[in-house]
């Protein structure tokens, strides 16, 4: 609808709106100006009023008009809301089961302290824990350094080979 239209045209605009308990009372009607008056009113169900928002707008203006207000009115509800609640402690749901330094770079120190203890005959779980990675972690990176063969079924320092007599494993199925 043009300037000339929405002029003389005889019509208002007159909507209501519920949610919840707030009734919206929408008004607009055309002016002598040629601009556009419009009145929001919102109600409680009692009937009180709760809000109300009034002026008049040039009808070249309503597109642009429509993006101010809902960015304004959206950062309005951000300043005005209470902040978040506080994360739930622990890591987030999708690294509850990751290994506190999984996918951390190994440092020197790492690695010397690292193959010091393998030496020295440091079980996998004590490893892990020492650490904070997974066995597959801890056996990467011994086999990187040379500690475990690169191939074939990896041990770790005081593990019997299998089928060697020990019906037990020491390693984990983590």
């Amino acid at each position: 609808m043009n300037d000339t239209a929405l002029q003389s045209s005889p019509i208002t605009l007159d909507r209501r709106l519920v949610l919840g308990e707030i009734d919206y009372q929408v008004t607009a009607f055309p002016t002598d100006d040629h601009r556009i008056d419009l009145c929001i009113v919102s109600s409680d169900g009692d009937g009180h009023v709760v809000s109300e928002i009034s002026g008049g707008i040039s009808p070249a203006d309503l597109p642009t008009l429509t993006d101010v207000l809902t960015s304004t009115l959206a950062g309005l509800i951000a300043m005005t809301q209470p902040p978040p609640s506080p994360a739930p402690s622990g890591p987030p749901p999708d690294q509850r089961d990751r290994h506190p330094n999984q996918g951390a770079r190994w440092t020197t120190a790492d690695d010397e302290r690292l193959v010091a203890r393998h030496r020295a005959g440091a079980r996998p779980r004590e490893l892990m824990a020492e650490f904070g990675r997974s066995e597959g972690g801890i056996r990467a990176r011994l086999e990187i350094l040379g500690e475990l063969p690169p191939s074939g079924r990896r041990r770790f320092a005081g593990e019997s080979p299998a089928g060697a007599g020990s019906a037990a494993s020491t390693e984990s199925a983590d």
